[in-house]
């Protein structure tokens, strides 16, 4: 960093990027650039599923809590207390599954990475403190909070508890976007490095920042909802009324913030490069394809979700949480297409030298498969402590897990 103030002092105008950026580290790639690049796309798909879900279903259920306040028995107290059961389940698989993409990203786009995470040091940083007292509140919720008697003092605080969550989660969100965005930008290092050098900056000034950090924004309430859906579907056996009010609420939920989600997302299209925007309108055949998949796959969820929302039809509902899984799938492939549209003048990842360690490989995987059969588990686990707490759904029992 001192670098850049010894070169450039007194002459920014005439800054060369290629000097901004670190080069690479001279020890080779463990990995193709290609199975790193997989291997982040899924990692971050993997990622984003569970953190949709800590992020709208905190929100959603902080409001179940609040109109379901003066019935404990009623639908809309139910299914909270169902969703802040589960809560701090899902923030677990996302702090766990987020590990594997910010690997490959610090591996394969390091030199910009590092950059754009040193600049903003201290917002950085503090996402740790964040997350840690926003995990603490989830638990917080369901075993001090609903250990009490569950009458309306006890929902309105639980609400409050989980939209102070939510909150800070969301602030987490918004301090990943201004460093994903940042990372793009390597001709703003230099003056954001001048205006604060300890570490204080973020990207406010990108104007492509609200419009992307409201596109993952909306779209967690409606994999949120479609979550609530699910749980529906899991109650069908036991509580056939309760079930369909579940399936519905949720198609509502996920309908609702897919509509909002398309000026949003004109929004995020108008807001970035007119060169990039233009590769997924025609100029790029593999970012226009999966685009147009995007779009037919919207379209599918968004009818199938009309019909489960009026009627409760699980089959429905099924076509519109596969379309929507695969419609998340599709966006998060053209985010890193977009990625490479920022980043590909600047940071060369192809150009290093590639030492396959398949060995490394093979306990990755291993390790994978390994923690994918936990997570499953642990899902059982979290299902049955469900299933046994909806027994008797005026219980004023705590839930466990």
């Amino acid at each position: 960093m001192f670098y850049w103030n010894r070169l450039y002092q007194g002459n920014p105008n005439k800054m060369e990027l290629a000097h901004l950026i670190p080069a690479y580290q001279p020890l080779p790639f463990p990995l193709p650039v290609w199975l790193m690049q997989i291997l982040l796309i899924l990692g971050f798909y993997l990622h984003a599923l569970p953190m949709n879900v800590m992020l709208g279903g905190g929100f959603i259920c902080a409001a179940l809590f609040y109109v379901g306040r003066n019935d404990k028995s009623s639908y809309q107290f139910r299914a909270a207390k169902a969703l802040a059961m589960s809560l701090p389940l899902f923030i677990s698989f996302a702090i766990t599954q987020g590990i594997v993409p910010l690997l490959f990203l610090q591996l394969i786009y390091g030199p910009a990475f590092y950059t754009s995470s040193i600049l903003m040091a201290v917002p950085w940083i503090s996402i740790l403190a964040v997350v840690m007292i926003s995990y603490y509140l989830s638990y917080i919720v369901i075993y001090r909070v609903l250990k009490n008697n569950h009458d309306e003092k006890t929902a309105t605080r639980a609400s409050l508890l989980l939209l102070i969550m939510s909150i800070g989660f969301a602030l987490v969100g918004y301090i990943f976007s201004n460093n994903m965005t940042l990372m793009l930008r390597p001709e703003k290092w230099l003056a954001l490095y001048q205006a604060s050098p300890n570490g204080l900056n973020m990207n406010m000034g990108e104007t492509s920042l609200i419009p992307r950090y409201l596109h993952f924004f909306v779209a967690s309430f409606a994999v949120a909802g479609m979550t609530l859906g699910c749980f529906g579907l899991y109650m069908r056996k036991r509580d056939e009324q309760f079930s369909t009010w579940m399936v519905k609420t949720g198609s509502k939920i996920f309908l609702a913030a897919t509509l909002v989600q398309i000026p949003v997302g004109l929004w995020f299209l108008k807001a970035i490069p007119p060169e990039y925007a233009a590769n997924f309108l025609g100029n790029d055949m593999p970012a226009t394809a999966v685009f147009i998949l995007s779009m037919v796959l919207m379209l599918v969820a968004i009818s199938a979700s009309s019909i489960s929302m009026s009627s409760g039809n699980k089959t429905a509902f099924l076509a519109g949480l596969v379309a929507n899984a695969l419609l998340i799938l599709t966006m998060i492939i053209n985010r890193h297409q977009l990625r490479l549209f920022y980043l590909n003048p600047h940071v060369k990842p192809d150009l290093v030298t590639v030492a396959t360690q398949w060995d490394l490989l093979a306990i990755f995987l291993v390790s994978t498969v390994a923690l994918i059969w936990y997570l499953t588990w642990l899902c059982k686990l979290v299902l049955g402590a469900f299933n046994k707490d909806n027994t008797n759904p005026t219980s004023s029992a705590a839930p466990s897990t």
